[in-house]
């Protein structure tokens, strides 16, 4: 406690004269105490009335308000329709569309096309892509539709991407050399064959142009149309081994029955002589042994369902195709139940 100077001086002189007092006086201690108490209590209670404390420095912190505007963004759901998993395009030089009906629930569409590329701004041919597309748009369900869609589709697109490999390779040599030594051809082609209950496709395209880049692809796929289950000789025969081998025999033997394509070679002696010699030559047909690739596919059907167990073969050797009808009854044997319920429903 801080006390002033004179306010010291004058409490000195009080307990001065109190002491002088309290020598001359007989006085009650108590009483005399208790006034003592008072009298510092009155000190102090002025002395801390006059004490003046420096203000204190507070600092006012203060958040600044800001008003902002928030701005609530809402992710926008775009839903994604579900394509078709075989979507026919448009062509740029023609496109023709054949739909044909199998049964009231099974339909399907043939396209026809033809796309060329040039060279911008010019009738300069790079390359070419025609053939025929095959798409089955309706079936028992939605399951059986998409089962076979998916593999000739898939086959349709290896062709179209041989298409823009050849339209880029070309259009590069163009750019490097101003000249098209080789315009580019893609064919592609499917053929099907049904006897009601199984549907077959024979697939294949054919690459040609520079020599390094002909190429001949060829497919073969067969379904259970109620099912859609892919069909191979495992599946419908007790012995595929056996049924493939037989089979190539039958297709060699049909072919060597078959009318036979020939050749004309003419020959002519001197410029004054008018005789000529014309030999035919009968072209030469494969041998069983010869078929690299065999397929077998139910049908054609028939307006006769009793004649509806035949089958067409399709036998393959040195790229090229050949085909013959059997009648399936002389094979009978080596088919399963499945099998035998798909040749002979």
């Amino acid at each position: 406690m801080r006390i002033h100077g004179n306010r010291f001086v004058a409490l000195m002189l009080s307990a001065g004269m109190v002491t002088t007092f309290l020598a001359a006086c007989s006085i009650d201690p108590d009483q005399l105490g208790k006034g003592i108490n008072e009298l510092g209590n009155a000190f102090t209670t002025e002395t801390q009335t006059e004490t003046t404390e420096a203000p204190k420095e507070t600092t006012e912190i203060t958040a600044p308000s800001v008003s902002e505007e928030v701005t609530e963004t809402t992710a926008e759901v775009t839903t994604t329709p579900t394509p078709s998993p075989t979507p026919l395009p448009q062509r740029v030089d023609f496109s023709d569309h054949t739909d044909i009906n199998f049964n009231d629930t099974f339909k399907v569409t043939s396209e026809s096309f033809g796309e060329s590329a040039y060279v911008e701004g010019t009738d300069i041919l790079l390359a070419k892509f025609e053939g025929t597309r095959f798409v089955v748009t309706s079936a028992a369900n939605e399951t059986v539709k998409d089962s076979i869609n998916v593999i000739v589709d898939s086959f349709y697109k290896e062709a179209a991407a041989a298409y823009t490999r050849m339209y880029s390779k070309a259009q590069a040599e163009y750019k490097l050399t101003g000249v098209v030594e080789n315009t580019y051809s893609i064919i592609c082609d499917f053929q099907y064959t049904t006897n009601g209950r199984v549907l077959s496709v024979l697939m294949v395209y054919d690459v040609s142009g520079v020599e390094a880049d002909k190429t001949t692809v060829i497919d073969f796929a067969s379904f259970d149309m109620i099912s859609g289950q892919y069909i191979t000789l495992n599946s419908i025969c007790k012995d595929p081994s056996g049924l493939e081998n037989a089979l190539k025999a039958g297709l060699a033997n049909s072919l060597k029955i078959q009318p036979k394509p020939s050749t004309t070679e003419t020959t002519g002696t001197g410029e004054t002589a008018a005789t000529t010699a014309e030999t035919t030559v009968a072209a030469k047909t494969p041998e069983a042994e010869d078929f690299t690739a065999l397929y077998i596919a139910p049908g054609p059907a028939t307006t006769e369902p009793a004649n509806n167990n035949f089958a067409t073969i399709y036998g393959v050797t040195d790229g090229k195709i050949y085909s013959a009808v059997i009648d399936m009854n002389a094979y009978k044997d080596f088919l399963n139940r499945y099998g035998a319920s798909i040749f002979f429903a």
